[in-house]
């Protein structure tokens, strides 16, 4: 592959059907990204898959394809500045950059037309998550706890709307003044009385599509669990072993042995 020869997302947005399905990758967490990618292989999800890679290695990784991985997906690589390759820790400069520029990425597509739905790389899926999605819901987020809300950005569905598109342009002017990536801004603008008054949002159930916090609450295996998890999400723990620990600890690991090509 010769160096001018990386698509990028802007080039590509305009021949893109809705809804599109975005993940972002960086070769520090490329093991984690497989695993969700061959957590949906496992049910047959048919998806407008984009991957954003942050640099070039994850771009040259992915587009060899990943041994054992069937379902499609089509490789970009980032239009802003490429990020640091390797893992970085929760609330570097490295960390920020990464986190925040995927609302960059979220408005592109809304402003294309298109409706996307954002899944991060630390998360596996276990069935459907469109069929939970109510089709009048302009915005669509996963909840951190069982009580109370703490709305969780690495699992956001976003319509193509006016209004969508006025809230991603809020968003993305305050992400300066967010120190921890750009959840806590987005809580803070999503409760914003003109948003609240403007923007119809589902908050999905906190016992279907499940955080780390809530996950560790019972040792019930995951699939002997009621209701029945569409996802679960390792957070509430830094660093990419102990998430990847987690995911094999509790029968989430889903890479085939021997099939993991980095």
């Amino acid at each position: 592959m010769d160096n001018g020869s990386f698509l990028t997302l802007p080039e590509v947005v305009s021949s893109l059907e809705s809804p599109v399905v975005m993940m972002t990758a960086n070769r520090g967490f490329l093991d984690l990204l497989h695993n969700l990618l061959f957590s949906i292989q496992r049910f047959h999800l048919r998806i407008n898959l984009v991957i954003v890679c942050e640099d070039k290695s994850s771009y040259r990784n992915l587009s060899n394809g990943v041994r054992g991985l069937s379902i499609p997906y089509l490789v970009v690589l980032t239009h802003l500045n490429e990020s640091v390759r390797n893992a970085t820790r929760y609330g570097s400069a490295n960390y920020l950059d990464l986190v925040q520029k995927r609302v960059s990425y979220l408005k592109l597509f809304v402003e294309s037309g298109l409706d996307v739905l954002y899944i991060d790389a630390d998360i596996v899926l276990l069935g459907d998550p469109f069929r939970h999605f109510e089709k009048k819901a302009d915005l669509i987020v996963a909840n951190e706890y069982r009580k109370g809300n703490n709305f969780c950005t690495c699992f956001l569905f976003l319509r193509a709307k006016r209004i969508v598109r006025t809230f991603l342009d809020e968003w993305l002017g305050a992400l300066p003044n967010d120190t921890r990536g750009n959840q806590k801004t987005f809580n803070k603008v999503i409760r914003r009385d003109d948003f609240k008054k403007k923007i119809t949002k589902q908050v999905l159930p906190a016992n279907v599509f499940v955080s780390g916090m809530t996950f560790r609450e019972s040792t019930t295996p995951w699939w002997k669990r009621k209701p029945q998890p569409a996802l679960v999400h390792a957070n509430w723990m830094i660093g990419r072993e102990n998430k990847r620990g987690m995911f094999k600890q509790a029968g989430l690991w889903f890479v085939p042995k021997g099939r993991m090509s980095l």
